[in-house]
């Protein structure tokens, strides 16, 4: 049970007919930690083997339900009883999320320091200092689809659900309690039009931009809201007869477990498909009003509840810990690192639960250490930003657009011995640093022009590529005895291989 679940006796005279019915639903429920056991459970059996529960990632959209519900019943009560205040909801948002959310990212750097090819590790960098700024979602998007991108090599990447909360929380306390003072009545009908407008956007955006509608807030703005409108509306569960009531929330755990086996994978994912774990979530969070309920009497059982309250701390060290290992042992038996991966994710998550994210969140949610609360984020967001960056240039050696009409980057300039050019994408650059330490090794002159989301490679159709020019003229100036031509094939020539066998063709004489 937390602090925010925990009901709260009603101060506030001002519609206090819907403001009871509201608290009555806002008491704490085991059968919501046994929402979250389900869908911590089956983001990582899906993580674990994806066959074993093809759909299983959509858990991610069960807690996205969850957490607009239970965000909006805490901002709402606290504005029915005159009381709420942006700088208490923040300070809890911090002692909940962030004690553990940094713990887990800067164990997984010192990891993927041990573990990670220079390449690799420099993106495990990058990655943590966008997930500090709450943006991973954002740098993910540009990154690739979610279900294509190279599992083992991205320990980070289940920030980007993180990431869309915090931006969630960044807007949405305010546009609540402004509207609820300007207006309670409209809240329901903005909800409800932001659901509408979010759920529409996803469709089409699903359609046109698949990375961009999986990982963006506007476009999952929706499967949150729709949790805010049930937590508003509290007493919906009378408008269902009470036989239904007994059977609602086993109709939404059914619902979401065909989401696990029917929704599948790929570019048509969220779209309309994603509604069917949301209201799944939904049905299971209505209240009962008291009535018997198969659904949340299962829900409530003690290993679920067990396992729903560390879900937060089991969904952290997962992914990384799934990562890391396939990284380490990709030669060692898949059963073996099953077992272990298994034994160390809930055995990292139940410490992790018992010694940092339960005392930190005590702790930091007291009133006398509101400051401290912020102070301490905003030190280590000061260290993991900077430190993330630092790890991404000592790491990922990549010129820049000017650089590379000066020359680019240039290593042992002195050297007679000979010269090596690095020329491509950020593939190219990917082996920067790996070229970097051959090159000192064998007393090599080394330019490095690869520049990331630049094209080095000329236009078949007469267009004039800076990159392309200016990379050529180093290579015509420098006359290597190694060129090393990098790039990703796939994105660069849209199967379309004329414009390779041009380059080729154009720095053959000089290399």
């Amino acid at each position: 049970m937390t602090e925010e679940e925990s009901t709260m006796a009603a101060t506030s005279q001002r519609s206090s007919r819907t403001q009871n019915k509201t608290i009555k639903s806002q008491e704490y429920r085991p059968a919501i930690d046994g929402l979250r056991a389900i869908a911590i459970l089956s983001v990582f059996l899906f993580h674990l083997k994806p066959n074993l529960l093809p759909g299983g990632f959509v858990g991610v959209d069960v807690f996205f339900v969850i957490s607009g519900y239970l965000i909006t019943s805490i901002i709402f009560r606290q504005c029915q009883q005159d009381r709420f205040s942006l700088a208490q909801f923040y300070q809890r948002r911090i002692a909940r999320i962030f004690p553990a959310f940094f713990t887990v990212a800067l164990a997984t750097l010192v990891g993927a320091y041990f573990i990670y090819s220079p390449q690799d590790f420099a993106s495990a960098g990058v990655n943590l200092a966008a997930a500090s700024l709450s943006i991973a979602n954002i740098k993910f998007m540009f990154q690739g689809n979610y279900f294509t991108i190279s599992p083992d090599a991205q320990p980070f990447l289940h920030y980007w659900s993180l990431s869309v909360e915090e931006q969630f929380y960044m807007i949405f306390p305010l546009v609540l309690t402004i509207v609820y003072r300007k207006s309670p009545r409209l809240i329901v009908p903005i909800l409800a039009a932001i659901s509408l407008l979010s759920f529409a956007a996803c469709i089409a955006v699903t359609t046109a931009r698949p990375s961009w509608a999986f990982f963006l807030l506007p476009t999952r703005a929706w499967e949150l809201s729709v949790g805010a409108l049930l937590a508003i509306r509290g007493d919906m569960s009378v408008l269902v007869s009470p036989n239904w009531r007994r059977w609602i929330s086993l109709i939404g755990i059914a619902m979401i477990a065909a989401s696990f086996v029917c929704v599948k994978e790929g570019n048509k994912f969220p779209g309309y498909q994603a509604l069917f774990p949301v209201l799944g979530a939904v049905l299971v969070l209505v209240p009962t009003a008291g009535i018997a309920s198969t659904g949340e009497s299962l829900l409530s059982l003690a290993p679920a509840v067990f396992i729903g309250r560390i879900s937060y701390s089991l969904y952290l060290w997962h992914w990384p810990v799934l990562s890391l290992v396939d990284y380490q042992m990709y030669a060692t038996s898949q059963p073996i690192r099953i077992l272990l991966k298994i034994v160390i994710s809930f055995s990292a998550a139940y410490l992790s639960f018992k010694l940092i994210e339960s005392p930190l969140r005590v702790f930091l949610n007291q009133t006398r250490n509101r400051r401290l609360a912020f102070f301490s984020l905003a030190v280590i967001v000061a260290i993991c930003v900077p430190l993330g960056i630092a790890v991404r240039k000592a790491n990922y050696v990549n010129a820049e657009m000017v650089q590379v009409a000066r020359g680019g980057l240039v290593f042992n300039k002195s050297s007679k011995l000979g010269a090596i050019v690095l020329m491509g994408d950020s593939n190219g650059s990917m082996y920067g640093k790996v070229m970097r330490e051959i090159s000192e090794e064998a007393g090599l002159k080394l330019n490095v022009i690869s520049v990331a989301a630049g094209n080095p490679l000329p236009s078949t159709r007469g267009e004039k590529r800076q990159l392309w020019s200016d990379s050529l003229a180093v290579v015509q100036e420098v006359k290597p005895d190694i060129l090393f031509l990098v790039c990703a094939w796939e994105i660069q020539l849209k199967g379309d291989q004329d414009e390779l066998a041009l380059a080729i063709d154009k720095l053959k004489p000089f290399a």
